[in-house]
């Protein structure tokens, strides 16, 4: 009865949501100073703002996705977080508007779901108030899915043209999973990478200034406002504290670097208003049984509150399905570009166990052909990873290079200017010596730019005789992307410079050193 007179009530909520809006204060406090990415509309004129989390790979693979690793090296919650490899890629991409950047995404909202946003998929439309900036608790994990669920209902009926598209789909919301969910609270592609691995994506700082937790001025045990405290490098507010959010996924453990076999409870993510300052980290995880076992029923924790992304299905069209299905042959046949024709290993086991009677031999050739293709894929992901970090090893040597030869452009102008005074009779044994010692600097310094040369000249050796054509440049533009992404925009020229190098060399791998050095100079 509940289910229908909620469908109900969210029917009639076009009409309403017509009447009247919502303050922007209510739903993006922090518009003034930095509006939120996208912001998509509610029953009874309420909204909701959610942050694009961009997702760096290479778009024109349909199979291709982004390694992280999540979680945290601490051995007394090592059962639960411990340092696990995670691969992600959105569902969205620039290049649905023609601006495609060499990156996939997903949004997420900016905010834990509100008292007054519940409220509107509840079907209240009273008029809003300064409590409904609270974040919403009480929750269960079903009512969780079932406000998604309505809520992404609510949008296919009232404001399909407001919501992302994936090709020929339109978007939906859903609980995010825990991977989607770390990584954005992480900083994802924004924060500099180096600081991505941290407890927390502000190191050193102090949490009350972005989380309300268990501590003296900050919660006192009760879910507070949205948007009051510092947001994450995307943009997020209370990731951590505040109302403890519910994930899609169940529990599992960690079994020492991957995920355990069973199956448990639910899982929420980032600490609430009770939990102390050594519970809040990015990559902590708490479980809990999905029923009540006093009453049987869905368990409501106070503090169980929710924060929606919007997703979409992964086969949205039958031209993606055989972009898919096309692509995975081509992997799992030939394992990338072949440079001449060559008995194709997998191709081999597969007329093996086509042509194998016994069952058990024709099983251990099955298991034979899956461990191929796994250590294939573990050694492609590891390709892309040399790659990607010769790349930036070759912008850094550009960049030493450049220094270098500022300095040595130095010492040279400084003797210059010593012999002009030599020359000129004052002090002249004075000018001779700092000469000297001017001179022997220069060739110190011209040796560190032979080996500055040597290993750029390394770096472009192992890309253009390693690494074929397609992965250098589905590395290149995925680390692009990155460093453009986190605003490290120096290290993003030094990166294109290299590459013209690369270019350079890739043409003529017999250069000279004379001529290596001009063009990484220029």
């Amino acid at each position: 009865m509940r289910f229908w007179l909620t469908m109900l009530l969210l029917s009639c909520a076009a009409p309403v949501a017509a009447q009247s809006d919502w303050p922007l204060d209510l739903i993006d406090p922090a518009h003034a100073d930095d509006p939120a990415d996208l912001i998509l509309p509610m029953p009874c004129g309420v909204a909701m703002a959610f942050q694009k989390v961009s997702v760096p790979v290479d778009t024109d693979d349909p199979l291709a996705d982004r390694r992280v690793r999540l979680g945290q090296s601490l051995d007394q919650t090592g059962y639960s977080d411990y340092l696990l490899p995670a691969y992600l890629r959105g569902p969205f991409s620039d290049a649905e508007s023609g601006t495609d950047t060499g990156s996939t995404h997903y949004y997420i909202a900016r905010y834990e779901l509100t008292r007054g946003q519940y409220r509107a998929l509840t079907g209240d439309c009273a008029p809003p108030t300064r409590a409904d900036r609270v974040a919403q608790g009480g929750l269960s994990w079903f009512d969780a899915v079932g406000l998604a669920r309505d809520y992404s209902q609510w949008l296919f009926r009232n404001a399909p043209d407001r919501m992302p598209r994936a090709g020929e789909a339109i978007g939906f919301v859903r609980l995010p999973t825990e991977a989607e969910w770390e990584y954005a609270t992480r900083g994802g592609a924004r924060i500099d990478a180096t600081k991505f691995p941290g407890l927390t994506f502000f190191g050193a700082g102090d949490l009350r200034a972005y989380a309300r937790f268990q501590a003296a001025g900050s919660s006192r045990g009760k879910l507070g406002p949205i948007g009051l405290r510092k947001p994450n490098p995307l943009g997020l507010f209370d990731v951590y504290g505040n109302a403890e959010e519910l994930m899609l996924e169940p529990f599992r453990l960690n079994a020492i670097g991957r995920a355990g076999g069973q199956v448990g409870g639910i899982v929420t993510r980032g600490g609430s208003v009770l939990s102390t300052a050594d519970q809040i980290y990015s990559a902590q995880r708490t479980e809990y049984p999905p029923y009540d076992w006093a009453t049987g029923g869905p368990l409501q924790g106070a503090t169980f509150g929710l924060r929606l992304v919007l997703a979409s299905h992964i086969a949205t069209s039958d031209d993606r399905l055989r972009q898919i299905r096309d692509r995975w042959v081509e992997m799992a046949g030939s394992g990338g570009e072949k440079a001449e024709p060559t008995v194709d290993p997998v191709a081999e086991i597969t007329r093996l166990i086509e042509a194998e009677v016994d069952p058990r031999r024709k099983a251990a050739l099955d298991d034979l052909k899956l461990e191929f293709r796994r250590s294939r894929d573990r050694t492609q992901t590891a390709l892309q990873q040399s790659a990607r970090s010769t790349l930036l090893a070759g912008a850094v040597f550009v960049d030493s290079l450049d220094e270098n030869a500022g300095d040595i452009e130095n010492k040279a102008g400084n003797i210059r200017l010593l012999i002009d005074l030599q020359r000129a009779g004052n002090n002249s044994r004075v000018y001779g010596r700092q000469v000297e010692k001017h001179v022997a600097e220069i060739k110190q310094m011209r040796q560190v730019q032979s080996t500055y040369l040597l290993s750029l000249r390394a770096a472009l050796e192992t890309l253009t005789t390693d690494i074929g054509a397609s992965e250098r440049q589905a590395a290149y533009d995925v680390l692009r992307e990155e460093l453009s992404l986190s605003g490290r925009t120096q290290t993003l020229q030094t990166l294109e410079r290299f590459w013209a190098d690369l270019a350079v060399y890739a043409a003529r791998p017999d250069i000279s050193p004379a001529d290596l050095l001009k063009s990484a100079l220029d």
